[in-house]
Order: structure tokens, then C-alpha cells, then sequence
């Protein structure tokens, strides 16, 4: 016959063992579940950070609207002396319409060089469009650095 109690005994630290597995096991669980949060949050952060650009580059637009400076067919010129920029222009055809040097984001947009001179639409209307359906940063900091235009010479 066939001693049950025999059969079914643990060993001595058979119990320890399993128990270091389980805490093993929670500790990886709760570190992937961190890992998880933490990549969403990320990921939230930089919608929050291009909503608040789209806020301002809309408030931008409000106000050049309000000073007479939007039109579809406007255009948005960086002037630049060497490698320094020195301000924004808008241009209807070849007529200044206004002009801002007093730039806080500069560094922003020149250092996407791939927006300075690939800008497919260089209108007021493009670089609005650009900044809030495509999501492009650049075009933003465009809008938001024109809002302090005045009138042109």
C-alpha cells in the first residue's frame, strides 16, 4: 500500500522556494505594467504639448484676423542676414503687408531644417493648416511668433 503521507511531504525550504518564485513573479508583472503606464504617459504628454501650440497658433490667428493681416493668399517670408534670422514677413504677392523681428521661437523652427525648406504652402492659410491637421511643431511657432506683426514698410 501506498503511504500517502509519504507521498505528499515537502521538503525542507520547498515552501521558502516557492514562495521567492511568487514574489519573483508579482515584481515582473508590476514592473511590465509601469513599463506600460509610463509609455502612455509619454505619449499623452506630447498631444498635451502640440494642443497647447495649436491653442496659441490659434489665438495667433485670431489676432493677425483682428489686425487685417490674413488672407488666403498671403505669405509668410524668414529673413534672415548670414545665418541669423531676423524676423517674419507677410507678403501679399511682393507687398509687405507686416512685419515681426521681435521672434522667441526662432531656434524651434530653423532647426527643422526639413520645414524651412520644404514648406509646400508657404501661405498663412498652409502654415495654419500645417500646424493643426498635420501636427507640425515648426508651423506653430511660425504662427505664434507673427502674432506681434505690424504694418509693413
Amino acid at each position: 500500500m501506498i503511504n500517502l503521507k509519504k507521498l505528499f511531504r515537502r521538503k525542507k525550504g520547498q515552501g521558502a522556494l516557492e514562495y521567492l518564485f511568487m514574489i519573483a513573479a508579482a515584481l515582473i508583472i508590476i514592473f511590465v505594467v509601469v513599463r506600460y503606464i509610463s509609455g502612455s504617459t509619454q505619449q499623452a504628454t506630447s498631444q498635451t504639448d502640440i494642443a497647447s501650440l495649436q491653442s496659441q497658433a490659434e489665438l495667433a490667428r485670431t489676432t493677425l484676423q483682428g489686425k487685417d493681416y490674413w488672407g488666403n493668399t498671403y505669405t509668410v517670408e524668414i529673413v534672415t542676414t548670414d545665418t541669423t534670422v531676423t524676423g517674419l514677413q507677410i507678403k501679399d504677392g511682393t507687398t509687405v503687408v507686416a512685419t515681426d523681428s521681435n521672434l522667441e521661437y526662432t531656434d524651434e523652427y530653423i532647426s527643422d531644417t526639413s520645414f524651412v525648406t520644404d514648406i509646400t504652402d508657404p501661405t498663412l492659410k498652409g502654415l495654419y493648416d500645417s500646424c493643426m491637421d498635420d501636427n507640425v511643431k515648426a508651423a506653430c511657432y511660425v504662427l505664434i511668433d507673427l502674432q506681434d506683426a505690424t504694418k509693413g514698410s
